[in-house]
């Protein structure tokens, strides 16, 4: 093996470019060790914080209170549930519907027959008392004809509403 011996001193500038100067080797430990007291401040002050909090008995209260929170909720989701359950399995709804169905068509057929029996009295009975005479021409002046168009339009309407929802609950 070949050795070299160097003829004269080192360059001392490529030294101190490689290796850091003591002032900056200083500068990174205070700086590490400040890190580290504040990591322990910090350390020490969560800890206080979450003895307070523990002593306080906050968490167990707001804990029991989500606990009542969820249970309330779950009876009445139960309750809502069950209530529904009845419901579709004994057909009240639809039993009140086709009630009020049948309600509706019985009122028409009453209009209907107070309709032909007022057409048939005024028929059968041409000499008219005084009052009866009056209240006739009262009703023509009322348009009280167009009073029972009115009522039928809204009885048809208020039925067509009823079936439709009694179709839907089916």
């Amino acid at each position: 093996m070949r050795t070299t011996q160097s003829s004269g001193p080192t360059n001392s500038s490529n030294q101190t470019s490689k290796t850091p100067s003591k002032n900056e080797a200083e500068k990174t430990a205070k700086a590490v060790k400040n890190a580290a007291k504040a990591l322990r401040e910090a350390a020490i002050s969560t800890r206080e914080a979450v003895k307070a909090v523990s002593d306080s008995g906050v968490v167990i209260e707001l804990a029991g209170s989500i606990q009542a929170a969820a249970k309330a909720a779950r009876d009445t989701v139960q309750g809502v549930s069950d209530t529904s359950k009845d419901l579709h399995e004994s057909q009240r709804a639809l039993k009140v519907g086709s009630a009020i169905l049948q309600t509706l068509s019985l009122v028409e057929e009453t209009e209907d027959i107070a309709s032909q029996t007022t057409a048939q009295v005024s028929k059968t009975a041409p000499r008219m008392t005084g009052t009866s005479s009056k209240a006739a021409k009262r009703k023509k002046k009322t348009g009280g004809h167009n009073a029972t168009k009115n009522v039928r339009r809204r009885l048809t309407t208020d039925k067509n509403k009823a079936q439709t929802e009694v179709k839907g609950l089916e």
